[in-house]
C-alpha cells in the first residue's frame, strides 16, 4: 500500500491514514502474538482433507478472535470502536489473501464480529458560532495566534471541511462570480468535490492578512490546533460539565479526567478539529437548510451512515421541538 501497488477497488491510491491503521493493527498483532507466546499461522482451507482438521481450523480461529480481542480490551484498555476497528482490518486483510493471493479461507472469518458504538459528538450551538463571530471584544482579548485559529475554526464551521482540507485551502480555491465568493475545492480523503457560497464575515477573514498570496492560512499540526481550540473555549467561558462515556463490550462505562483536580470533562477539554464539521452540519440543519443540501455541501452521499453520526441535535433544539409538540397535544380534545 505504501508503494502505491496495492490500491482501492476504484484505483484509488491509499491513503497515509489508511497505511498507519494497518501498521497499528500489524503492532497489536505483534503485541499480542507475544503476550500468549504463540505464532498464529494462516493456512488455506483447501488444504484441510477431513471434516475434523477444517473445525480444528475453525476452533482455531474463533479462540484467536476471542483472546485478541480480550488483549484489545484488557491490555490496550480499548473501547468497542477501537476494537471494531481492529477487527474490521483484520478482515479486509483476510480479504485480500483470498482475492489477491488466492488463499481460501474458511467460514470463520464470517465470526470476526465488528463492533461499535455511537459516540455522542460535540458541536457549538449557534449562539455559541454567532459568538466567536461577532464578538469583537473577546476577539480583541485573544491572543494573535489565538486569533488565527480563531478564524480558522469559524471558516472551518461554515464550510463543512475536514481539517486536512482546511489547511490546503489556496487563493485559487476561491471563485468570483458579481459580488459572491465561492470556495471551490476537493476533498483530500474522498476526493469528492463540493461549492460553498462564502458569508460577508468569512470574506472578512480570508482578506485579514494578504501578505498571504497563496494559502489563506498559516501551516499548523492538528495537535496544536487542538491545543488552540481548548484554550479558546476556556477563555469563552465554555466550561460546563460534559460526561464522556465509551463502551466496552456493549456496556457503558464513565471516561474520567487524567488530571484529578478535575471530577469531570468540562465542554472546552473535549473539543477538536472534528468540532468543526460536526458544527457547520448541525447549524445548517437547526437553521432550516434541506438535508440535500447539506450534503452537497459536506460531500456525504445519500443515505451515508457517516452523515448520520454527525448530526447532533443540541438539547435547547430538542426542548424547542418537545415543547411545539406538548402545546399540539394541550390543542386536542376527546370528543
Amino acid at each position: 500500500m505504501e508503494t502505491g501497488e496495492h490500491k482501492q477497488k476504484n484505483g484509488r491510491v491509499i491513503r497515509k491514514t489508511s497505511v498507519a491503521g494497518y501498521k497499528n493493527l500489524l503492532k497489536n498483532i505483534n503485541d499480542f502474538q507475544e503476550y500468549a507466546q504463540k505464532i498464529y499461522f494462516i493456512r488455506d482451507y483447501d488444504c484441510l482433507k477431513t471434516q475434523r482438521e477444517k473445525k480444528a481450523e475453525n476452533k482455531y480461529w474463533n479462540k484467536f478472535y476471542f483472546e485478541f480481542t480480550e488483549f484489545l480490551y484488557v491490555k490496550k484498555n480499548g473501547f468497542d470502536n477501537y476494537v471494531g476497528t481492529q477487527i474490521k482490518l483484520l478482515r479486509a486483510f483476510f480479504n485480500y489473501l483470498a482475492s489477491e493471493q488466492i488463499l481460501t479461507l474458511g467460514h470463520y472469518i464470517e465470526f470476526f464480529y465488528v463492533v461499535s458504538e455511537d459516540i455522542p459528538v460535540v458541536a457549538l450551538a449557534p449562539e455559541q458560532l454567532n459568538f466567536l463571530i461577532f464578538n469583537k471584544e473577546f476577539e480583541n482579548a485573544l491572543s494573535k495566534r489565538l486569533r488565527i485559529i480563531k478564524d480558522m475554526f469559524v471558516f472551518g464551521c461554515f464550510t463543512a471541511l475536514r481539517f486536512s482540507d482546511l489547511t490546503c485551502v489556496k487563493r485559487k480555491n476561491l471563485e468570483q462570480i458579481n459580488k459572491n465568493t465561492y470556495l471551490v475545492i476537493s476533498s483530500i480523503k474522498t476526493g469528492i468535490p463540493s461549492r460553498v457560497l462564502l458569508p460577508s464575515f468569512i470574506c472578512d477573514i480570508i482578506n485579514r492578512d494578504k501578505r498571504r498570496k497563496v494559502s489563506i492560512f498559516p501551516p499548523i499540526s492538528k495537535v496544536n490546533f487542538n491545543i488552540a481550540l481548548k484554550q479558546i473555549c476556556l477563555k469563552a467561558g465554555w466550561t460546563h460539565e460534559v460526561m464522556k462515556k465509551r463502551n466496552k463490550r456493549g456496556i457503558p462505562s464513565e471516561i474520567l479526567p487524567i488530571n484529578d483536580s478535575q471530577k469531570s470533562y468540562r465542554f472546552c477539554d473535549l473539543v477538536s478539529s472534528h468540532l468543526m464539521r460536526r458544527t457547520a452540519i448541525t447549524t445548517m440543519l437547526r437553521l432550516g437548510m434541506h438535508e440535500t443540501n447539506v450534503r452537497l455541501i459536506s460531500g456525504h452521499k445519500p443515505n451515508s451512515k457517516s452523515f448520520y453520526r454527525y448530526v447532533y441535535v443540541a438539547d435547547s433544539f430538542m426542548d424547542e421541538v418537545l415543547d411545539a409538540m406538548h402545546e399540539k397535544l394541550k390543542k386536542m380534545s376527546y370528543e
